[in-house]
């Protein structure tokens, strides 16, 4: 394991700055404050015209064209620095510096927020024709989808002052509370074996073959999340409060429900989410079946939380560790079997340094694909241990990361993609390496070991996605009441967790609602089922690769570039011609996944 932990890289961002103490930053937050007080200025004049917009509409068009194309300048800049800083806390979360400069950068986007409120009221009121003579401009015809999408949300705008004090007060407020979580996650010690470790290092054991140091690891997890349970717990109310609150304030003209804020986020809309997770439901035995096969597999009655991310056992004190360059060859490889561009790509992303991969001792757990919008540049974030189940990680956010590259073209805007369809791009990329994997076996035990990676995948995406958005659902509902206390969090999740799972595992993880990292986070909810979608909508397309021959990297790149300018039923009609509003759509990709487990199920 030491090899591969010695091959890791880290990150190169001396492009963007040199250092927390680069000069540039401090010119560009500068920079930022000044342009910011003139737009406020701006919105200011623009502010009476929003109480008669049908006859003074018209001769503000040419000011908020103006303002829109200096604004998002301004947040392509802050964002770009909020990225610079987050890569290091990333990394090492105890960098007061680095910390203390997203704090600042988070209350000079809030200002940039509040300054762009009335424009944000402007265009969503104005009538059609003021709307065509607004995106009438060079630099606005990219902006049309997002315009109107917005629009699809007017009646739940408040006025200007209401929706200023909102954005004021969420940073010190909503966002306060989700930054809470990051500090105590990143800072948090579990104690495995008598070696204390940071939670990244503690959580990167649930992947090895010792189950003894498995259920160590996850024992000394639960207990130092435990240890902080009523901190965790306060973090949930106060983000599901405010954003209830946020809601009911917002329900004037028609009730705005929590799932109807996702379902816009994500670009689908409620008769999607609900066609995806009945099909599922109805499903959900294949995730069960899978995890009942792996622990014949392990050879034990039945598998414990801390059992469902463990590599094959079959390959215990033999398997494969991969350095990080061979993983990024394998990847390669894989990839370049749809085009060579895309193998080239995870070849770019090794030389260029742009993947951070070495443990650290105060490093956030997880992994992620980031960017740099000001230079159009991925960045890829994981602790790499050499697993097989890292490699697919690795080619997960690698899939993130080509699906940023392959529209670096594109006005920024056209690249505001939502969650559900990033999904399907990284795992799309793990798709094409479990096939390649698969197809280059020498030996029983090579399929063996491969396949137990599509039965984790399934357990995964029916039974524990779907006990998250479970979870989420049942806490929302109960938040409307009252706060809801520790012990009854525990209750909500083990309700969840029986759902899904029914009997397929020993025990619930009824500390799961705390040690998860996606309830807390303060920006959006319910990120859960976009992992899902894009794992189902994912093996759709693949689906398509026979029939389309040559063609299906056309088709991919297509899908793709344009997962920022339609909403997700749109495109896949578009594309697929297709209709993910009905359970046809998903039983078919389900129907793929069933067969991935029969075929798991024949090598135990």
């Amino acid at each position: 394991m030491s090899d591969a932990v010695n091959d890791n890289t880290v990150w190169d961002n001396s492009n963007i700055y040199t250092s927390l103490e680069d000069k540039k930053i401090e010119q560009d937050l500068e920079s930022v404050v000044n342009k910011t007080n003139e737009l406020e200025k701006i919105s200011k004049e623009i502010l009476p015209a929003l109480e008669d917009l049908e006859s003074k509409g018209s001769s503000l068009i040419s000011t908020v064209q103006n303002f829109v194309v200096e604004e998002h300048a301004l947040s392509i800049r802050l964002r770009t620095i909020a990225t610079f800083a987050r890569c290091i806390t990333s990394t090492n979360a105890k960098d007061e510096k680095a910390v203390a400069l997203l704090s600042r950068v988070s209350k000079l986007s809030t200002n940039l927020r509040k300054a762009s409120t009335p424009v944000e009221i402007f265009i969503d009121r104005i009538n059609e024709t003021q709307l065509k003579e607004l995106l009438n401009h060079e630099e606005l015809k990219a902006w049309e989808f997002q315009f109107r999408y917005g629009r699809e949300m007017s009646d739940f705008q408040l006025n200007n002052s209401e929706e200023q004090i909102i954005k004021g007060l969420s940073t010190d407020g909503l966002h306060a509370w989700g930054n809470l979580y990051n500090a105590i996650s990143g800072k948090l010690v579990c104690e495995v074996d008598g070696e204390k470790l940071g939670l990244a290092n503690a959580s990167s054991l649930l992947r090895q073959n010792d189950r003894e140091k498995r259920i160590s690891a996850y024992h000394s997890i639960r207990e130092a999340w435990t240890n902080h349970e009523e901190s965790s717990a306060a973090i949930l109310n106060a983000i599901n409060g405010w954003r209830l609150e946020n809601n009911s304030l917002r329900s004037k003209k028609r009730d705005l429900h929590y799932l109807d804020i996702s379902c816009h986020q994500s670009h689908i809309n409620r008769e999607t989410l609900n066609s995806l997770m009945g099909t599922t439901f109805e499903n959900r035995s294949v995730g069960q079946r899978a995890l009942k096969a792996m622990a014949k597999g392990m050879k034990v009655e039945k598998l414990g939380p801390w059992d469902i991310l463990a590599p094959a056992p079959m390959v215990a004190g033999e398997g494969k560790v991969y350095s990080l360059k061979e993983s990024i060859d394998l990847i390669s490889e894989a990839f370049s079997r749809l085009t060579p561009q895309m193998g080239d790509f995870a070849q770019m992303m090794y030389k260029n340094n742009w993947i951070d991969s070495k443990p650290t001792e105060f490093r956030s757990p997880g992994a992620y694909c980031t960017g740099f919008t000001n230079v159009r540049e991925p960045r890829v974030f994981m602790t790499f241990d050499g697993s097989i189940g890292n490699v697919l990680t690795l080619a997960h956010e690698i899939g993130h990361a080509y699906h940023n590259w392959v529209m670096r073209d594109m006005p920024v805007v056209s690249t505001y993609y939502a969650m559900t369809t990033a999904e399907t791009a990284s795992i799309f990329g793990e798709t094409l390496v479990r096939d390649y994997l698969f197809e280059n076996c020498k030996t029983e035990k090579d399929k063996f070991e491969i396949t137990w990676q599509d039965a984790e995948s399934a357990a995964a995406m029916l039974c524990n996605i779907p006990a998250r958005f479970e979870f989420e659902k049942q806490m929302v509902e109960k938040r409307k009441e009252a706060n809801i206390p520790a012990s009854e969090l525990k209750t909500m999740m083990n309700d969840s967790w029986k759902l899904w799972y029914e009997d397929s595992l020993s025990e619930y993880d009824d500390m799961y609602w705390a040690s998860k990292l996606h309830f807390s986070i303060s920006s959006i909810g319910f990120y859960n089922y976009p992992y899902l979608f894009g794992y189902l909508f994912s093996l759709g397309i693949y689906a398509e690769k026979d029939n389309h021959g040559e063609n299906f990297n056309e088709l991919y790149t297509n899908i793709l570039r344009d997962t920022g300018s339609m909403n997700a039923v749109d495109l896949i009609k578009k594309h697929l011609n297709k209709n993910i509003e009905e359970k046809a759509f998903w039983q078919g990709s389900l129907d793929i996944v069933e067969k991935a487990v029969s075929r798991f199920e024949g090598l135990v």
